[in-house]
């Protein structure tokens, strides 16, 4: 059997895991948690279970049917969405969770709590022994961060280290508190424990801007997911907002990372975007590093660069709407674009969106992980055009070339069984060279044969590219947003094997 947490898709022979981490835990408001699991097999049905797991490790409960009472079954090249709170066997209660399948599958988590109108995904992600987390927050303009671990192991005990570090460049770091600070803990098997920076024994860290190791002491292999939460007030205030990420490991660093979607001071649909990228260095010895930011097509033609070091086990970030570049401008106003972080050592990055204008001055935020390496095939596991409440969910797509060849890109979209729509089609032919990028937007691309994604469609996708010589190596996100209900959720592009 092979585990995965909810980030990466990892299969063995016959039987498939994922581990699903739990949502931040708010006295007096209301979580719901839907999983959209995605069949990356083209010739076989995927039939799963979930198993919903206690803090404790204790397992809750085990869903192997719909809410109707039918298998639980991905067409091939298809996805469905499993809505806990569709399921009476499943009490109100925090649970982390792990999906089998008889074959691979993707996955991708979306918590949402509109009473706070916050709401962000997160990719699943291979167990690993050490898990970095690039943003961790206290007490920073209404920020903090807790970070959920999960125990993979099913009969052993982990042991992890949380090492929090607050770099010299960090705004906070002039303030007394600690900038340094270790918490050794214990998991359970298949349990989850969390670090609440808003937590009293956390007040150490006074005004906290850094970011976090998780060092699994024992070799017990972990996940990790973090959510950011910017809490203005009780209740739908203006201003809550959320981001969750999952942590990032080895397979995550390189020398060469793209970050697809980036923003400085650009107005959208509804509000201006700004984004924040944190690099951390893993292990000792700096890290030289160049930022090649590209402005997107259709926007105003710009290349720039910035030269930064990241010290040994450290971390930096660059506030775009801030950032000096090498030649000692800024990013244009308005900037839309990509980056390529080119590095002489290993790096991770991850990249937050921030709109606190957007939704009528509600907010909103998401975020997402830095690539180290692209795929000639791409699930996307959950895209909308789909009215909910008082608003709709509409989606973005955004594809980079992470390879140096041509590559003709083409995206085939699928609706869900519970779709209204059941339009099919594709978008065929999309040039990218070398590191470019291209957005496609629900509201506004046509697909080929002239029709558009139309309302009450949801469902996934799968995205190919080809070249001529080599392989095609492509990345991609996603956002997903709701201004009507004050929400948006991102998440990455899932590797198809």
């Amino acid at each position: 059997m092979k585990r995965a947490l909810l980030t990466s898709i990892l299969v063995l022979m016959i039987l498939s895991s994922l581990f699903v981490s739990p949502a931040k835990a708010m006295p007096g408001t209301t979580w719901a948690t839907g999983i959209k699991i995605q069949n990356l097999n083209p010739g076989t049905v995927a039939v799963f279970s979930i198993s919903l797991y206690e803090a404790s490790g204790v397992e809750a409960v085990t869903i192997s049917q719909t809410a109707d009472n039918k298998p639980l079954e991905a067409q091939p090249g298809k996805s469905v969405e499993v809505f806990l709170p569709s399921f009476g066997q499943v009490n109100p209660g925090q649970y982390s969770a792990v999906v089998s399948s008889s074959a691979e599958i993707g996955a991708v988590v979306t918590n949402t709590n509109y009473n706070f109108g916050i709401a962000d995904s997160y990719n699943t992600m291979a167990p690993a022994t050490t898990i970095s987390v690039p943003y961790v927050y206290r007490n920073h303009n209404s920020w903090s961060t807790e970070i959920f671990i999960q125990n993979t192991s099913a009969d052993q005990v982990a042991n992890v280290d949380v090492v929090l570090r607050e770099p010299s460049s960090s705004v906070a770091y002039t303030d007394p508190g600690v900038h340094e600070k270790t918490i050794s803990l214990p998991i359970e098997p298949n349990g989850v424990i969390s670090v609440d920076t808003t937590q009293a024994e956390h007040s150490d860290l006074q005004k906290f801007i850094g970011a976090a190791t998780i060092v699994s002491t024992n070799n017990v292999p972990v996940t990790v997911v973090a959510n950011q939460i910017r809490l203005v007030g009780a209740s739908n205030t203006k201003g809550n907002v959320m981001i969750s990420a999952r942590g990032l490991t080895d397979a995550d660093a390189g020398t060469r990372i793209l970050l697809p979607s980036l923003y400085k001071d650009f107005t959208g649909a509804s509000g201006t975007w700004k984004t924040g990228v944190k690099i951390q260095k893993l292990g000792d010895g700096d890290a030289h590093a160049v930022v090649t930011f590209v402005s997107d097509p259709n926007t105003p033609e710009f290349t720039g660069t910035a030269s930064v070091t990241v010290p040994g086990n450290d971390n930096i970030e660059l506030y775009l709407p801030s950032l000096k570049l090498d030649d000692g401008n800024a990013l244009p106003a308005g900037f839309r674009g990509s980056a390529i972080i080119t590095s002489d050592a290993d790096v991770v990055a991850t990249v937050q969106h921030t709109n606190y204008a957007g939704a009528k001055g509600y907010g909103v935020a998401m975020g997402y992980a830095g690539f180290a390496k692209g795929d000639a095939e791409i699930s996307l596991p959950t895209l909308y055009n789909w009215p909910s409440g008082a608003g709709v969910w509409v989606s973005g797509v955004k594809i980079q070339n992470y390879g140096t060849n041509d590559v003709s890109v083409t995206v085939e979209f699928s609706p869900d069984p519970d779709s209204v729509s059941k339009v099919t089609g594709t978008k065929s032919g999309i040039p990218l060279g070398d590191g470019e990028a291209v957005e496609l937007y629900f509201g506004s691309m046509t697909l080929d044969d002239g029709q558009k994604i139309p309302s009450g469609w949801k469902g996934s996708a799968k995205i190919v590219g080809t070249t001529t010589s080599g392989e095609a190596h492509l990345v991609a996100t996603v956002i997903n947003t709701n201004y009507g209900r004050n929400v948006a959720n991102m998440y990455t592009g899932v590797a198809i094997p």
